[in-house]
């Protein structure tokens, strides 16, 4: 019986109106299309039913990667008994150039023997390009996600809602120093309810009841403390119940150090700034001391005071030395105001040194924190660099190696002492240099750990400081030490090699009140000096000094005033001071020396930093230091004039 009058076709026509999609009927071996919907044939573009084809010729619209899945199901439903059903997905190349569209097949092999013993398969079709794309993108968001989470420069975790952790990824692992087994076999001994430290019970306590963030502290699992920011979100199920939590973690230990570092920076830069300030002007008030203690000397040589002249000169002589020792004390501040590093170092008695840095460490360290002090009596000679080991241990009592307990009273005493070789277990004595923290917040930082792992490796962020001072102590021939001697308190040593004091005579400077100097000052006397100085007591114990040579010098106040009078006169000789309120010292020089090219000029300054003494010397410029002294006066002049 045939298929058309068994009324089979009439059937499959009436298939659309229960199906949106493609519909047809074809024979299982051959192949051949029996029959088609008209979503079909425009889909496929198949003729109707008076010129069908067969199933295989849809194979050259198939992409190519799909064509060996094409022929595997098609040979499967030929080999498979009645009622076997097959479903796949094919991309087809409908239009040249356009992409691909997905289509999902689902046919089935059907036993009509009522009408013939023939096999047929019926078989169904529908567009899912769409869904394949929703799904790629579903899928590469997933991939993107999840690669998001593992390479995370945060710390991120999933915890179940009682507390587990039950993923975390890498950057969490660092922050924390707790693996995910970790986690896991603290979250058991929790249920578990076997006791769990402070700390650790803090990995169970950053959930909240919603969203919430702020910064907060945590112990690594290695005892040290470190500052986080956390922001935990919390995800509920249907009934609202919380099904998971997603936490974010930042380690802010490094930034909070940076901070910590940049602010004592702005701070160390403010006390140089002033320190530089007070130099200048201590300078100017020590010129007229220096000057006038060898005025009096001079004169009292010249005099018959038989009585009290042993005494006088005994009281100037005191006062030079005093201007000596401040002019020195001025330098070591002009230096540790530099903001660059270079190492200077020098035999110093370093009793003296820290107690001159006492009033800097006073304004550095926590309002919380007290400092005591305790100095040998007797000198102590080291070899190193004064700057750097107050610098260093300025580092150490503000609190951004060893953090200090916030809002609890704090305790650190600086001492000095001598070791005898034979106490020291050493050829040599040795000098101690002591500072002992009390109130630190160290309580589960394990020391024989530390010092195990090598407490001074660099890449150990918080212990920077710690490297960066070990370094240096031990280009000085010392040892650093730390112990722990309470829970919150650390004693850390600096070991030194004691030396002996070396004095050094100063090199005295040519007597310029002796010798056949007479006619030469007969000259300079015939020159038109100038004195340009901002203070006038300096200005006035300048312009004393020279009139004893039968000098008159032309005195200004200031580089403008010396500016507008060489439009009427120019000079021989200049001396200016350096820093000035309005234009400097050397430009001033500079621009009186465009007028007259041969001009002799002396720059002085307390503070030559930054100053190339090379160049100005090519220029015809001398330097020199306040104070300058009577004899370093007399001196420049002649050297200026070429007679000397």
């Amino acid at each position: 019986m045939s298929q058309e009058s068994s009324g089979m076709i009439d059937f499959f026509r009436l298939l659309p109106e229960t199906y949106s999609g493609g519909i047809y009927l074809f024979e299982i071996v051959s192949g051949k299309l029996l029959f088609t919907n008209e979503y079909f044939q425009k889909t496929f573009g198949v003729s109707g039913a008076q010129d069908l084809t067969a199933k295989s010729e849809l194979l050259s619209l198939i992409h190519k990667e799909d064509k060996p899945l094409w022929q595997s199901q098609t040979k499967s439903l030929t080999q498979s008994p009645a009622g076997t059903r097959v479903e796949f997905d094919i991309r087809f190349l409908l239009e040249k150039g356009e992409h691909p569209r997905w289509f999902h097949f689902n046919e089935k092999s059907v036993n009509l023997s009522q009408v013939s013993d023939q096999i047929l398969g019926i078989g169904y079709v529908n567009d899912v390009t769409n869904q394949k794309i929703n799904e790629d993108n579903i899928r590469e968001q997933i991939q993107f996600s999840v690669s998001l989470f593992e390479n995370a420069s945060l710390g991120m975790a999933l915890q179940d809602w009682e507390g587990g952790y039950f993923r975390v990824n890498a950057r969490f692992t660092e922050i924390t120093g707790y693996s995910i087994e970790d986690l896991t076999y603290l979250n058991m001994k929790r249920v578990n309810k076997i006791g769990l430290s402070k700390e650790e019970k803090d990995y169970f306590s950053l959930m909240g009841d919603g969203m919430e963030f702020g910064e907060s502290v945590l112990y690594r699992k290695d005892g040290r403390r470190i500052n986080i920011y956390r922001r935990t979100n919390i995800f509920r199920n249907s009934e609202g119940r919380p099904n998971f939590y997603y936490l974010l973690l930042d380690d802010l230990t490094e930034k909070k150090q940076i901070e910590s570092y940049n602010l004592h920076s702005q701070k160390m830069e403010t006390i140089g700034n002033l320190a530089g300030n007070l130099a200048h002007d201590l300078n100017n008030y020590l010129q007229p001391i220096h000057v006038f203690s060898q005025l009096g000397k001079e004169i009292l040589s010249k005099q018959d005071l038989a009585t009290s002249k042993d005494k006088l000169s005994d009281y100037l002589e005191k006062i030079g030395m005093a201007a000596n020792s401040a002019r020195s004390m001025i330098h070591r501040i002009i230096r540790f105001s530099k903001k660059n590093d270079e190492e200077a170092i020098s035999i110093v008695e370093i009793s003296s040194i820290l107690e001159s840095n006492i009033p800097i460490l006073l304004a550095e360290i926590p309002k919380n924190v007290q400092l005591e002090c305790s100095f040998s009596f007797e000198p102590l000679f080291v070899k190193i660099d004064p700057v750097r080991i107050c610098k260093l241990i300025g580092e150490l009592v503000i609190g951004s190696v060893f953090p200090w307990e916030d809002k609890k009273e704090g305790l650190i005493h600086l001492s000095t002492k001598q070791i005898p070789w034979s106490q020291a277990d050493s050829l040599e004595d040795r000098v101690l240099i002591s500072l002992e923290f009390t109130g630190l917040a160290v309580s589960n930082l394990s020391i024989n750990d530390f010092m195990q792992k090598s407490i001074f490796e660099e890449e150990e962020i918080k212990w920077k400081g710690l490297h960066l001072l070990n370094r240096y102590v031990k280009n000085w021939g010392g040892e650093v030490r730390l112990e722990k001697n309470t829970e919150t308190g650390l004693i850390l040593s600096i070991d030194l090699p004691l030396e002996k004091e070396i004095s050094v005579a100063p090199v005295p400077l040519p007597n310029m009140n002796s010798g056949n100097t007479g006619s030469h000052w007969d000259i300079v006397s015939k020159k038109k000096i100038w004195i340009v100085e901002d203070d006038e007591p300096a200005r006035e114990s300048i312009a004393t000094v020279l009139s004893l040579k039968n000098i008159e010098p032309i005195l200004f106040e200031s580089s403008i005033a010396a500016l507008e009078y060489s439009k009427q006169e120019l000079p021989d000789f200049v001396l200016s001071d350096y820093r000035m309120k309005d234009i400097n010292g050397l430009n001033l020089i500079r621009k009186l020396k465009e007028k007259a090219p041969n001009l002799s000029a002396v720059l002085y300054t307390g503070n030559a930093e930054g100053v190339d003494l090379e160049t100005l010397e090519k220029e015809g410029i001398l330097v020199r230091t306040k104070p300058i002294s009577i004899d370093e006066l007399y001196e420049s002049i002649l050297l200026s004039f070429g007679l000397l």
